[in-house]
């Protein structure tokens, strides 16, 4: 069965704190398991990045062997896909990138924002709590 993972991170505007979250879902939509990060002052591609890489290490540790992770990061996720290792997030990409060469049958997408309203509403709301 392959599972689905969407993620987002969000930076407030006014004090700079940023948070990453996402959700894990079955084929039938069905939610599975959430997570949330706070992760201090960050730029919101950052943050995405650790949306991105938390819910991969939630997927390994789930077990799940076929998965469908989904970005709204457009720059994020070319960036994987090309493997650019270089700037502030390299470290970040790199070990993103060294997850997904290892689990084959995983697949990194750009999904539009309207699209990832979930993960996108849990990202902001992690931020008001904070």
């Amino acid at each position: 069965m392959c599972f689905y993972f969407n993620t987002d991170g969000a930076t407030h505007s006014v004090s700079g704190f940023s948070a990453a979250r996402g959700v894990i879902y079955d084929g039938k939509g069905q939610w599975i398991l959430g997570y949330n990060r706070h992760l201090g002052k960050c730029t919101t591609a950052v943050a995405e990045l650790w949306g991105i890489l938390d819910g991969l290490l939630l997927l390994q540790k789930q077990g799940y062997a076929e998965a469908i992770i989904q970005s709204d990061s457009l720059e994020n996720v070319l960036s994987l896909r090309d493997s650019k290792f270089d700037g502030s997030m390299s470290s970040l990409i790199r070990r993103i990138h060294q997850i997904l060469a290892y689990e084959e049958k995983w697949s990194l997408n750009y999904i539009p924002r309207e699209s990832n309203q979930v993960a996108n509403t849990l990202a902001k709301m992690a931020l008001k709590k904070s």
